[in-house]
Parts: structure tokens; sequence; C-alpha cells
């Protein structure tokens, strides 16, 4: 059973994140987010990730995902956490 995985944050250690995450079988990472959308839409074509999002709203409205990485700074860490465990996604 394929995990669709989700990306917060495009920044340095996201991009380690998208290479390892796309070693794994049966983990498909689906979507990137980042509050600049030019920046998700970036990253998101560098490693190969049909989704680009520029906010969390947008990606959790859309949901088609099974979990998430959270990679964004420390001080959007905690909020965005708590934003995706209230839309029952696994962090």
């Amino acid at each position: 059973m394929t995990q669709r995985l989700l990306i917060l944050g495009t920044g340095a250690i996201a991009r380690t994140h998208a290479e390892k995450f796309a070693l794994i079988p049966g983990c498909e990472i689906v979507a990137a987010v980042d509050m600049n959308a030019e920046r998700a839409r970036d990253f998101a074509a560098a490693h190969a990730i049909p989704n680009a999002f520029g906010s969390l709203a947008e990606a959790i409205a859309w949901g088609e995902f099974d979990a998430a990485v959270n990679s964004t700074p420390d001080p959007a860490h905690h909020p965005t956490t708590m934003d995706l465990i209230a839309a029952g996604k696994p962090v």
C-alpha cells in the first residue's frame, strides 16, 4: 500500500527529506507546501512532486495525502503541526 506524503516547508532540510523519502518503497511524495507559492512550485518541480501549494490551509482542503513531514522553521513548527493533527494527518 502506497503512503502519500506531503512536505511542509521547502527549505534546506526539505531537500534531504525529499531525497530520502523518495528512496522508501511504498512512499510517494505527492505535495510540497511553502508560504511562498513560487518556491513550493520550484521545489516540487525539482523533486518530481506532482502538487504544490502556497498555504497549508489549501493543502489540507485538498487532503489527498496520508501524512506530512513538517520541515518549517521552529516558530512555525508547532502551529502548523497542530493544524495537521486537527485535520487527522500524522506528522
